[in-house]
């Protein structure tokens, strides 16, 4: 068990592991919003860890007595990590020491002896150091399933909602039609209302079933995320070897039961409908009118567009870009992102600012000026963003009501040119006249390199080569607009596809797409072009505009902005629909 201050509601953060590290507490509001913030105080009602921003909301909004001490003082607590038995053989109740490849099974000393002929069969100390870093990948996962099981929970709550409010509007429609059919309305009424009530009763049992086992499913991804992350953070090889192992086939599990809960379709609401002769009403009896069920489908929003299929853009507002009075020149938008809450974020490199815009693509508050050209942006938060510049990145924080400020930068080593999150605390950029193409750099500047990836021996010019990173499928992809190819690397399996055919001329800027696809700027041929990870040409949509450049798809993957670099600069937003037929 946990020892020296940890607390209760990490949901076993400390009880889930062994060995020794030092950890720094959290705040607890802050993680569950995926913000890594140390905690200052702890309200001892509560048994909740809080950073300064979050105190003041809990003790005015959450009910009940708070007295909330300071920690400030307290040093980092050693703890004593418990995998709860995930470490030793069932079997013999034994460590395990071994790993047969063979058989893909963990062993201890008495089960090795069942193993001797095995062709490949490893001790866990020697191989653990270089296959203890699968945990990082595995945390993603489990967290991308974390966070489809939050949505479908979410979901079920909202369709109960609408079900009985759908219920509810049924007696409003039912009474406008009463004044003229008195006595056959009322008869109507109740066997209308009754046969409503059966279809929601129906529906709602399909919701619980759906609650029940999403939920069941959330309470193990509770347990095991604050396992993953202190092991990641601070396990000893081994300990992430043998966690990674026993995760590996829960995982597969996990995923199974997420998918099955997106594929039951239900009910969003009981609907009415009439009959065409309402002037021979009075002849029908009490069956003028019936109810019905209208069929949503899949519970998510977005689970339409969780395949790797072709989908269809709709053109919701197009924008001319014409110099302005408070602009010396041209807009060049070379960055584009979506905030969380749907606002677009875009950088101008021609007039060295940056801005935000609603979903009409009117700006919002007073662009924020740099002193530099900025070439690209991503979105860490719905409150802090970076801006790649000459050999820096400039981190900067928006409100709620648009105000735009730099918070701190970071000198790096080469000159990026697009950048986009990998993980929470890491992000990927492209370089610029360097031959490490495509690099990794923390939030606190730390550079490294992708060591299975061979990336084609050239440098790049500003705006020949782009990349992005999508984090499910640890899929690394760049552009090279001269080759007219797209690149595509398994940044685990160390794999790799260069896709090049008549469908891609000059490919400028990459994002990740729905279903966890690529989706391309097209220059040469005014389109984008929609990949799988593994290179698979899926569709190309044309585009309304002459030499689009730079693109990004929402965070919900409902919504795609792109703009150009032509001599009519322009700005576009598109709805991301499914195509249903393929």
């Amino acid at each position: 068990m946990a020892t020296g201050g940890l607390h209760e509601s990490n949901r076993g953060n400390a009880s889930d592991f062994f060995g020794e590290c030092a950890i720094t507490q959290s705040c607890e509001p802050c993680m569950k919003a995926n913000i890594a913030k140390a905690a200052t105080v702890l309200c001892k009602d509560c048994n909740e860890y809080l950073c300064e921003t979050c105190r003041n909301p809990h003790v005015v909004y959450k009910g009940g007595k708070h007295d909330v001490v300071s920690i400030q003082d307290k040093q980092s607590s050693t703890v004593v990590v418990d995998m709860k038995g995930k470490d030793k053989c069932s079997e013999h109740g034994k460590g395990f020491e071994f790993y047969c490849e063979d058989h893909l099974k963990l062993c201890c000393t008495t089960c090795i002896i069942a193993h001797g002929k095995c062709n490949k069969w490893d001790e866990i100390a020697s191989i653990s150091r270089q296959k203890g870093a699968q945990l990082h990948g595995l945390k993603q996962s489990l967290l991308k399933l974390k966070s489809d099981a939050d949505a479908i929970v979410a979901e079920c709550k909202q369709t109960e909602e609408e079900l009985n409010a759908s219920v509810a509007d049924l007696s409003k429609d039912l009474d406008e039609m009463k004044d003229r059919m008195i006595k056959l309305f009322d008869a109507a009424k109740r066997e209308l209302l009754t046969e409503a009530n059966a279809l929601k009763s129906e529906e709602e049992k399909k919701l619980s079933k759906m609650q029940s086992v999403t939920t069941n499913v959330m309470e193990e991804l509770n347990q095991l995320l604050p396992m993953c992350s202190s092991l990641a953070d601070h396990g000893t090889p081994q300990q992430m070897f043998i966690f990674s192992k026993q995760v590996e086939e829960r995982n597969i599990t996990i995923e199974s039961k997420i998918n099955e809960q997106r594929m039951t379709e239900v009910s969003s609401k009981v609907t009415l409908s009439y009959t065409e002769e309402l002037s021979s009403i009075l002849e029908m009896g009490t069956k003028f009118m019936k109810v019905n069920l209208e069929q949503r489908g899949n519970p998510s929003s977005i689970s339409s567009l969780s395949q790797s299929r072709p989908v269809t853009l709709e053109l919701i507002v197009s924008l001319n870009l014409p110099k302005s009075e408070d602009n010396e020149r041209k807009p060049f938008l070379t960055g584009l992102d979506f905030l969380s809450d749907g606002r677009l974020v875009a950088v101008d490199n021609q007039n060295m600012k940056c801005m935000i815009l609603n979903e009409g693509l009117r700006r919002l508050g007073t662009p924020y000026t740099f002193k530099s050209s900025p070439t690209d942006v991503a979105v860490l938060s719905n409150s802090e963003i970076v801006v790649t510049c000459v050999k820096c990145l400039r981190f900067l924080s928006v409100s709620s009501d648009n105000v735009i400020s730099l918070t701190r930068q970071i000198e790096t080593s080469s000159s990026f040119s697009s950048i986009c999150c990998k993980t929470p605390t890491q992000m990927v950029v492209s370089t610029i006249d360097d031959i490490r193409n495509v690099r990794m750099i923390s939030v606190d500047g730390v550079e490294t390199d992708f060591q299975q990836v061979e990336f084609p021996n050239k440098t790049y010019k500003l705006g020949d080569s782009s990349s992005t990173y999508v984090q499910s499928k640890n899929t690394l992809v760049l552009t090279d607009r001269r080759a007219h190819t797209v690149y595509l690397y398994n940044t685990v399996k160390g794999t790799s596809r260069a896709v090049t055919n008549g469908n891609i001329q000059e490919p400028r800027v990459a994002c990740v797409g729905p279903g966890d696809t690529v989706i391309v700027c097209n220059e040469n041929m005014n389109s984008v072009v929609h990949l799988t990870v593994d290179g698979d040409y899926l569709c190309t949509y044309p585009v309304d505009m002459k030499c689009p450049r730079t693109i990004c798809v929402s965070r919900d993957r409902t919504r795609l902005a792109v703009s150009n670099c032509a001599k009519n600069m322009e700005l576009q937003l598109y709805k991301i629909l499914p195509t249903l037929n393929n």
